[in-house]
């Protein structure tokens, strides 16, 4: 689960902890991935806007991104939204989004990989991933003097990256296991950020210990529709289905099948201005600073660390900035399916400015006409065994 935004403080209330305060920006020195001309701009708002508050162009309605739909719904299910939008669903629910949460049990590469014993030369004890008899995880920690374990219930991850699980130890804690299957090695190894614990004891060994609301924060990500007084999520909504997106459906639902108005039912993502999507996929991808937070953005351009979260590299890009809130997210990601493997699936959007027949045009790329992605958001290992394309899109020197 290190694989999350969650599990490192970015969830969105800790992220604008992070982040420091709007009105301490306006002291700092605009970061260098703006043009004069739009460092000169984004001054002018700063002195333009009310103390703490976004420039103009980056207000809009999301007063929590976690939350970002207005009306008033129950949940219906995904599985409701199916006869209506029947060919959306099916895509949906093939997609990594969907398979962000999976009992541990259920999962074919981490069961696949078991049993699994590792020897940890931080906190002297060997490790042993295994299915008991009822066929559930278990992660066990012994040295010669002791031992302790954990039933881990929860595939955190859909295995595009890693699958990290968690449980509770045999105390009733919860814990996020040291150990997580990787894709690109196609096993188990230490989970990402394990090295930084130093275990004392048999149950420290286990993993990370986790909170209630770290515990919530990792599920609220990666199911939908989650309650936190429930102990887990409700089977057939863990992953991102429908509402995690448009919100509870109930009420569209019950409009539709009267013929009355489905305006304001629902909400649509499509609907928002660049800035608005990056902070609605940042709940979860990492929320993004507002355009006048000068000390976060230049936080973020010398942080590598942060290329694991996309919401927040993509408002370095000129791209992003000069475009006045017409890239989005969804300019280049279908959030109904996966991303694409191809290097050049992304040039059609790269291209539909920077060619020279496009209407105002940007600076043409003088090396290639091709797979502009390959060399303008370049993969970095940022995380063990697995590597995130770098959404700061610009001309990497």
């Amino acid at each position: 689960m290190n694989h999350c935004v969650a599990s490192h403080g970015r969830s969105s209330e800790r992220s604008r902890n992070w982040f420091r305060a709007n009105d301490q920006g306006a002291r700092t020195a605009v970061p260098s991935s703006y043009s004069r001309i739009a460092r000169d701009c984004i001054l002018l708002l700063t002195l333009l806007a009310a103390p703490g508050q976004a420039g103009t162009g980056q207000t809009g309605r999301l007063e929590d991104p976690a939350r970002f739909w207005q009306h008033d719904s129950e949940y219906a299910g995904s599985q409701a939204c199916k006869s209506c939008h029947a060919d959306i669903y099916s895509r949906q629910s093939a997609s990594n989004h969907a398979r962000s949460l999976r009992q541990a049990e259920l999962v074919p590469e981490l069961v696949g990989a078991l049993p699994f014993s590792r020897f940890d030369r931080v906190s002297g004890y060997t490790l042993a991933l295994s299915s008991n008899s009822a066929s559930r995880v278990r992660l066990e920690s012994a040295n010669d003097a002791e031992s302790s374990g954990a039933t881990l219930d929860w595939a955190f991850g859909s295995g595009a990256k890693g699958i990290t699980p968690i449980g509770r130890t045999d105390r009733g804690g919860w814990v996020e296991s040291r150990l997580t299957w990787y894709e690109s090695v196609g096993a188990i190894d230490f989970t990402t950020g394990a090295s930084k614990y130093d275990p004392q004891n048999a149950i420290e060994s286990l993993g990370r210990g986790l909170t209630a609301q770290q515990v919530t924060d990792c599920f609220g990500c990666h199911t939908t529709g989650y309650d936190e007084r429930t102990s887990a999520p409700t089977a057939d909504e863990m992953g991102i289905r429908c509402e995690r997106c448009h919100g509870p459906g109930q009420a569209h639902i019950e409009a539709a099948l009267d013929g009355q108005s489905l305006d304001g039912t629902i909400f649509n993502p499509s609907a928002l201005s660049g800035f608005e999507q990056a902070r609605m996929c940042g709940s979860c991808h990492g929320v993004p600073p507002q355009d006048n937070d000068f000390d976060a953005l230049a936080l973020l351009e010398r942080t590598p660390h942060s290329v694991r979260f996309p919401s927040q590299r993509i408002v370095l890009s000129r791209c992003f900035n000069e475009t006045f809130a017409e890239l989005a997210c969804t300019t280049c990601h279908d959030p109904h399916r996966d991303v694409s493997d191809e290097a050049d699936s992304f040039d059609k959007s790269c291209l539909a400015c920077h060619d020279t027949g496009a209407r105002d045009h940007g600076t043409v790329c003088p090396e290639a006409s091709a797979n502009c992605a390959s060399c303008h958001m370049p993969k970095e290992r940022v995380m063990r065994h697995s590597l995130f394309s770098d959404h700061w899109i610009r001309v990497v020197r």
